[in-house]
């Protein structure tokens, strides 16, 4: 082989080599991680986050809520201009949902991936006691969990770790809110589920699914059988 049939054979293995990393899928996908369990992420625990993220659902009326959203137009209400560091995907009421959201880069991810809030408000006249009971009950229940954060997947095992029950915590509910709450005003919530935090987006894409079911058999379940399924396509910028 002389030197030019050389260079040139370099230099076509050399594109081919980048348009290899270029047209893979698995290349192309954002990296982002989630935090452990049981720490602080942004200065609260987890705990925290999710009585911030049931205060910021609740208090949304349920036409304009991101949780009955079938497209992510209403992903950002309630939390655009907030110095929150984290920014709350909806859940659904069961189903399969797929959303396109614009995020601000530098903030983290609050994924819902089995979730439940019991309130006052739903079942009126409950103790907290009742609220606590009938929460544990419902993620109980869980079956089935999974994840899929930009190019990494975690499974049922790695996400039971995720679980935190909530003490009571004071909520807003407006008036036409969701779950039924048709008069509005302040009640007390309890919650449990399976919630995961990410580290901070840099600009780029992101794709999120996410998706569990419960099947709760004994009696008094508010919730017997559900099942979301949930696919984000999250644009940092």
């Amino acid at each position: 082989m002389n030197r030019i049939t050389c260079i040139v054979s370099i230099s076509v293995f050399s594109v081919l080599l980048v348009l290899s990393f270029t047209l893979s899928p698995v290349a192309a996908l954002n990296s982002v991680n989630i935090f452990p369990p049981g720490g602080k992420p942004y200065g609260l625990t987890y705990a925290d986050h999710i009585k911030n993220f049931w205060k910021w659902s609740l208090a949304i009326p349920a036409k304009d809520n991101p949780i009955n959203d079938p497209t992510g137009a209403n992903c950002a209400n309630g939390q655009t201009n907030t110095k929150s560091p984290v920014f709350y995907l909806g859940f659904n009421n069961g189903g399969i949902s797929n959303r396109t959201c614009k995020v601000q880069a530098g903030k983290g991810l609050f994924i819902p991936v089995m979730q439940v809030e019991k309130s006052d408000k739903e079942a009126p006249g409950s103790s907290i006691q009742d609220l606590d009971k009938s929460a544990k009950q419902d993620q109980d229940s869980v079956n089935s969990l999974y994840l899929k954060v930009g190019d990494k997947e975690y499974n049922y095992q790695d996400l039971l770790k995720y679980r935190t029950h909530t003490d009571a915590f004071d909520v807003v509910f407006p008036n036409n809110g969701i779950f039924g709450v048709m008069q509005g005003g302040p009640s007390k919530a309890v919650a449990d589920g399976f919630y995961i935090i990410t580290e901070p987006l840099a600009k780029g894409t992101y794709p999120i699914h996410f998706k569990s079911s419960l099947l709760c058999t004994e009696p008094g379940c508010s919730e017997p059988n559900f099942a979301q399924d949930i696919t984000y396509t999250i644009i940092a910028q």
